[in-house]
């Protein structure tokens, strides 16, 4: 149980997941957290800012979630320090004393996996809820995870371990079973509106050395213990009611807001970062929706912005001047970008909506079901639905028109 400071969710070879519990002197979450990391120099390093080779590099000061994951750790043998903070109005600067800040709950840093240990890990098992079982406690919901078998040494496999985390920022991973026989299992008894996430290893005959200790700082045990999978998706999470919760009579949650899960409070960023919009509101009658892919270190994405933006204000114009004869459109911004900085200048300029940069694992969940490969690329959808109706735009011409014709029922005449 996290005592007040930042545990390990997840690891692989080149980044870190971590998460923290709300950090705030009143009632309600701050708006935005500090969140700081360094490379561990020793064995006997205990994460204190003393300057030069230990001081701390700022990854953000305005996360609005309570988990982060930092990319591209790579030289590191002994590990990587985190520190997070509440960075209120009267508080931002990212050079305040390490008192201000909370550290890890194990006092150990977290680590990296080889690439073996990588190679070897297991998928991420599959979480829902499951409707038709009954859960003995009142008030609470059962969960049906599930994993792909085991294939590499399989003449070896005694089983699989199971691990279960509640998604309150505050709670560990805890085992749920130690050597399970199948590859899906039912978990009863669930209450938390935060949600749960699973995780899943192999247990291999002759394996010893790993001791789950080592849990709060890798996703290994050590020793010859195969690591665990990378965690699920949240399951049973229940949000506060809210605008984008009630949604609208043209957008459900299963259609176009379905992409956008785990996003904080269901909003995205408009007008160049200066506001927000609920999702609810972001799609409400738009018939076509585009997926922008797109980075500022790219030089054909900079050359390709300008243009898109061309065809979005004159779209946005000819639906206002005429709703009747044509579609209403809204382009989204899903960032390769390295660095909020980068993120930030190159939003300010575009006229669209983007995913907010902190939010990674959305960022990146787009990314990846958008399969993208190379940037820049524009997806364009069906509003309503959500189906893919062109998966790259890019090389094509920006034609309101063309794009009309891919709807369903695209029967109207004089389209623009």
């Amino acid at each position: 149980m996290n005592e007040g400071g930042i545990l390990l969710v997840d690891a692989d070879d080149s980044s870190i997941t971590v998460t923290w519990p709300p950090i705030s002197k009143s009632s309600s979450s701050p708006t935005k957290y500090s969140l700081q990391y360094r490379a561990s120099t020793s064995d006997t390093d205990t994460g204190i800012d003393s300057g030069g080779s230990l001081l701390y590099t700022s990854l953000s000061t305005e996360l609005t979630s309570t988990t982060a994951r930092k990319k591209n750790l790579t030289g590191a043998g002994h590990g990587f320090w985190f520190r997070v903070s509440a960075a209120t109005k009267s508080k931002t600067r990212v050079d305040k004393s390490s008192m201000e800040y909370l550290g890890h709950v194990c006092r150990r840093p977290f680590k990296v996996l080889t690439m073996m240990e990588q190679s070897q890990r297991m998928q991420a098992p599959v979480a829902r809820i499951d409707p038709s079982a009954a859960s003995p406690t009142p008030n609470s919901y059962v969960a049906h995870v599930s994993w792909n078998a085991y294939q590499d040494d399989a003449s070896l496999l005694l089983g699989y371990k199971l691990q279960i985390r509640e998604n309150d920022g505050k709670s560990s991973w805890s085992t749920v079973a130690k050597c399970l026989s199948g590859i899906e299992v039912r978990k009863k008894n669930l209450t938390s509106r935060h949600g749960y996430m699973f995780r899943v290893r192999p247990v291999i005959q002759g394996e010893d050395g790993g001791s789950e200790s080592n849990l709060f700082c890798s996703v290994s045990e050590g020793g010859n213990v195969i690591p665990f999978s990378c965690a699920s998706d949240v399951v049973g999470e229940r949000r506060k009611s809210s605008s984008a919760a009630k949604g609208s009579s043209t957008i459900s949650s299963s259609d176009i807001m379905k992409l956008f899960k785990r996003l904080p409070n269901d909003e995205l960023l408009a007008r160049g970062g200066m506001r927000t919009i609920s999702l609810s509101s972001a799609f409400a009658n738009v018939d076509l929706v585009f997926l922008y892919a797109s980075a500022h270190w790219c030089p054909p994405c900079r050359k390709y912005t300008p243009q898109l933006v061309q065809f979005y204000n004159d779209a946005k114009k000819f639906y206002k001047q005429d709703p009747k004869r044509t579609r209403s459109i809204e382009i989204v911004f899903v960032s390769a970008d390295h660095d909020l900085n980068e993120f930030k200048n190159y939003y300010a300029s575009m006229p669209w909506l983007a995913v907010p940069f902190d939010t990674s694992d959305t960022r990146e969940r787009l990314l990846s079901w958008m399969k993208v490969k190379g940037v820049p690329q524009l997806m364009c959808l069906d509003g309503k639905t959500g189906r893919i109706l062109e998966s790259n735009s890019v090389g094509r011409a920006l034609d309101l028109a063309r794009y009309s014709r891919l709807l369903p029922g695209a029967s109207r005449t004089g389209l623009r």
